[in-house]
């Protein structure tokens, strides 16, 4: 007995609640069916308030017509009231009453005899309508809608008898449609009941402001007539409502249910569905009593719930009361085989629990193990999710979160937004796999810092083989990856530009050139190297020279574009990749005009004013090769062929200039012995005073006599010895030769002297200008020869000058202070300024060839050349015209006040020996003239 305690008492309680469960679902189930009952009974009395409301909204309108027209027509009535009957097919008739006197009687009459032949006045008695008797005054129906079934009310006089209870006065006092009782009807079918609804009509314009007036003011009325039943009856069906569903329902025209009132009645039909036993459910029916108003008289509506109790309204409670039942009898079943399994439920927990001692301390040295890991190890959820499910705290070290923040949440918060990583897709991979995954991602703190993580995955597995979770293993390796990046910026990069070097400028030709090769347009390398870079360089010091290679990157990056490319080659050699603008096909000669022009404009490097140019050569892809490295090799030999034509200016390559290269290398090793094996010669050419027709100086010009090469131009050989470094050895050659001729032919010159006011013109570099004992050798060699410093004229060349103008003054000056002269050449082809001009200690401005060849039939060259002789008159400077060939050149130099020339015109440039035959002539030439001159003096005076 004891083993069925407690399966009874389940059973016990079971039932019980059931019981009350029950019953309050029945309690529910009755308040519903009363709340859906009393819905229903009001939205019919809403109904129908809205049908009644519109009937009436049509009487107000019909009243309207009359107030605002003076007089209305039968047409006018019927057009105006037919889309109101149409809306209100409830209402038996809408008509107009007017009041006459019975002397305006026989008038009505016979109007109304043309609407329907013998119409007379009528009055109600017994029901029915009869002849009206004779009265003072009458209220007459002389408009009624539709006139058909109407026909018996047209001429009805409905003043008499008086059934409308004193609300026909109401109305008339107050202006506001009043109904009457229940009355007769003298149309329609029977039973004839219906309530009349009137409203005053108002003599035309009349605004009566109290009911005494109003009175006054009356002229008649406009009424509509409702039969209630079968008015009710049609709101319910226009508004598609049945009147008796759910409920039984009565209408009182009335305050109160006086049967006699009683003009609507709709009973529920018997059941026609299961029922209950009234005695299961208790409690009355529910019901509604609501009056409501009709025009200004009160009705009542009732509406009552139907006796029955349907089972369709309790199936609730039913089934609450079977489902408890079964429940408790499951129920107490169940507790019974509870009851029979406890004791072995209670043996298995006692070994469990030891077993589950012995995990514990397992799962806890484990435990701690984690927690003691230096490196991050997070524990991931299986999918779908793969929610982390534990940090250690080394991880909440490395990432600045806690492990409240990150446990549930998916591991991607560490990437953000940065997923596009190849990492990211192996581990996915890995973890759909389910496999061991490694990779290295770019992972954020939680105060957004970057830092590169190194992470393992690997599953776990239970004993069935089912991955259930992952472990992972992370290690923070951002210091290595900068490292790293380091090393691969360095090796990629200039360390003093910063700018990317030749291999990866390499790099980047590679892929262009297969991008090129796909769009089917060109590129171009441009090799850059600057002018007279040695010359700056020991004139700045190396800092000052590394600073101006920086200022030469950051002015090359600015005139190109971000999709070009500038790399430092090594030394003062750039490289250029340049590609084709919007829409080209391929690159402009302009681009590299705009680097070059870029680099031309001054640059002020530790206090001191630069201008230097440079020279670059350009080898195009397709055209000259395919391939990066030799596209390079191809470029830096256009590029030395711009240095061999003086600088400052670019050449594309031609595969004729692998031969010039050829000769350049050939030129430059005999260059190195050309001194030794006296190949060097010097000639010169006169420099001549038109006035007097003497040779005033002469030129000292430099040439190469190789015995293989034969005469070497000095374009060819001067701009290599300046790149290499040979031109201070040849440049000390030549001052020195100079010097030494100028005496040897002042000592074997005539007794007068004639000679002694010669000077010799020579050339210097910016090579030897910028050495620091320039001075000092120039000295020396005054010293050594014994040449008066004033014989002596060293030209500088204009932009040799311009290129570093502080230095420049300072050693002009310098030179000054030795006595020796000193000329700008080539005077209008650089960039000087009139401010520098006046700052130049100098003493000669010659004017260079390229503006005398075509003064004679060119304006341009006509007003430089007239303009540089009036500047040297106007700052008290000699000045020598160079490159005179004509007679015509000449005499207008002559005649602009230029008397200083020398040119192929008086001699070319020729040999010591030569020049000597020359100076005799010109003496002996001058002699002759004096001689003559003096015979004429002499004959004049006789």
């Amino acid at each position: 007995m004891t083993n069925y305690r407690p399966m009874a008492l389940a059973l016990l309680c079971g039932l019980g609640c059931t019981v009350l469960l029950s019953a309050g679902v029945s309690r529910l189930e009755r308040d519903k069916v009363s709340l859906a009952f009393m819905q229903r009974a009001h939205a019919r009395l809403f109904v129908l308030q809205q049908g009644v409301g519109n009937a009436l909204a049509g009487l107000n309108s019909v009243n309207q017509l009359f107030a605002s027209h003076q007089e209305v027509t039968r047409t006018e009535f019927r057009l105006f009231t037919r889309p109101i009957l149409e809306r209100a097919p409830y209402v038996q008739g809408i008509s107009h009453l007017r009041l006459i006197s019975h002397a305006e009687r026989a008038a009505l009459e016979a109007e109304l005899a043309a609407v329907i032949p013998g119409t007379a006045l009528t009055e109600m008695r017994d029901g029915r309508p009869v002849p009206a008797g004779e009265r003072a005054s009458y209220r007459v129906i002389d408009f009624i809608e539709p006139l058909a079934g109407n026909e018996a009310a047209l001429g009805l006089d409905t003043a008499w008898p008086a059934l409308d209870g004193g609300a026909r006065q109401q109305s008339y006092d107050t202006g506001l449609p009043t109904a009457g009782k229940l009355v007769p009807l003298a149309q329609g079918p029977e039973p004839r009941l219906g309530v009349v609804v009137s409203m005053p009509v108002y003599r035309f314009g009349a605004e009566p402001a109290d009911p005494a007036a109003r009175r006054a003011a009356l002229e008649g009325e406009t009424a509509m007539v409702m039969r209630p039943g079968p008015m009710i009856e049609k709101i319910y069906a226009a508004a598609g409502v049945r009147a008796s569903m759910g409920l039984n329902l009565k209408v009182y025209a009335s305050p109160t249910q006086d049967p006699q009132a009683l003009v609507f009645e709709a009973q529920l039909p018997p059941p026609a569905q299961a029922t209950l036993p009234r005695w299961l459910y208790r409690g009355e029916p529910a019901r509604m009593e609501q009056p409501f108003d009709v025009a200004g008289k009160t009705w009542l509506m009732t509406a009552s719930q139907p006796d029955a109790v349907y089972v369709s309204d309790h199936l609730a409670s039913l089934f609450t009361l079977a489902l408890g039942a079964l429940v408790s009898v499951l129920g107490a079943a169940y507790v019974h085989t509870l009851a029979s399994r406890n004791r072995d439920v209670q043996r298995r927990v006692d070994q469990r629990t030891a077993e589950l001692k012995d995990v514990n301390r397992a799962m806890r040295l484990r435990e701690r193990a984690i927690e003691s890991n230096v490196n991050a190890i997070i524990i991931t959820d299986g999918p779908p999710g793969y929610a982390m499910a534990y940090v250690n705290p080394a991880f909440e070290r490395l990432t600045g979160y806690s492990s409240a923040e990150l446990v549930g949440r998916s591991t991607r918060l560490l990437a953000r937004d940065d997923l596009d990583q190849p990492g990211v897709s192996e581990l996915v991979a890995a973890a759909r796999e389910q496999r061991e995954g490694h990779a290295v991602l770019r992972h954020y703190r939680k105060d957004g810092t970057m830092f590169w993580n190194d992470v393992y995955v690997s599953p776990v597995r239970d004993e069935h083989g089912e991955v259930t979770h992952f472990v992972s293993f992370m290690h923070d390796i951002t210091a290595i990856k900068a490292y790293e990046t380091e090393l691969h910026h360095q090796s990629t990069h200039d360390a003093l530009t910063g700018l990317p070097n030749r291999v990866l400028l390499l790099d980047r030709l590679r892929q262009t050139i297969t991008h090129s090769e796909r769009k089917g347009h060109a590129l171009w390398v441009v090799s850059i190297d600057l002018d007279r870079f040695k010359f700056t360089n020991s004139r700045l010091g190396h800092k000052g020279g590394d600073r101006l290679l920086q200022a030469v990157a950051e002015r090359l990056q600015l005139a190109l574009r971000p999709v070009d490319t500038v790399a430092r080659i090594g030394g003062d050699e750039f490289a250029l990749m340049l590609l084709p603008e919007q829409g080209a096909l391929s690159p402009r000669a302009d681009q590299v005009q705009r680097v070059l022009d870029c680099l031309a404009a001054p640059l002020l490097i530790d206090g001191q004013e630069l201008f230097f140019t440079c020279s670059a050569g350009i080898a195009v892809y397709p055209a000259d090769s395919a391939d990066p490295g030799v596209l390079m090799e191809r470029a830096d030999i256009a590029m030395y062929r711009a240095k061999e034509m003086g600088g400052n200016n670019y050449q594309f390559y031609t595969p004729a200039m692998n031969e010039q290269l050829g000769e350049r290398m050939l030129i430059e090793g005999a260059l190195r012995t050309a001194l030794e094996r006296r190949e060097l010669v010097l000639h010169y050419q006169p420099q001549v005073d038109t006035a007097s027709g003497r040779i005033v100086g002469m030129e000292a010009l430099v040439r190469w006599q190789h015995p293989e090469l034969g005469m070497v131009a000095p374009n060819r050989f001067i701009p290599l010895a300046e790149e290499t470094g040979l031109i201070l050895p040849v440049g000390a050659w030549v001052l020195r030769t100079a010097c030494a001729q100028l005496m040897a032919w002042r000592a074997g010159g005539a007794v007068d002297g004639a000679r002694d006011a010669l000077r010799i013109a020579v050339n210097v570099s910016a090579r030897q200008m910028a050495e620091p004992d320039f001075v000092q050798s120039v000295a020396d060699v005054l010293a050594e020869t014994g040449l008066p410093p004033a014989c002596l004229e060293l030209e500088l060349t204009e932009s040799q000058v311009m290129n570093d103008v502080e230095h420049a003054i300072a050693v002009m000056h310098e030179v000054k202070k030795l006595g020796v002269l000193l000329a700008i050449d080539d005077f209008g082809t650089g960039y000087s300024s009139l401010a520098h001009l006046k700052r130049f200690e100098i003493d000669v401005l010659k004017i260079d060839q390229t503006f005398v060849r075509d003064l004679t039939v060119d304006p341009d060259d006509a007003a430089i050349v007239t303009t540089i002789i009036a500047l040297a008159a106007n700052l008290k400077l000699d000045v020598i015209s160079e490159g005179v060939e004509t007679l015509e050149q000449m005499a207008f130099l002559r005649q602009h006040g230029c008397r200083q020339m020398q040119g192929y015109y008086f001699s070319r440039p020729v040999p010591a020996a030569a020049f000597e035959a020359v100076l005799a002539e010109n003496e002996a030439h001058a002699a002759a003239q004096g001689r003559s001159v003096a015979d004429r003096a002499a004959g004049q005076a006789i």
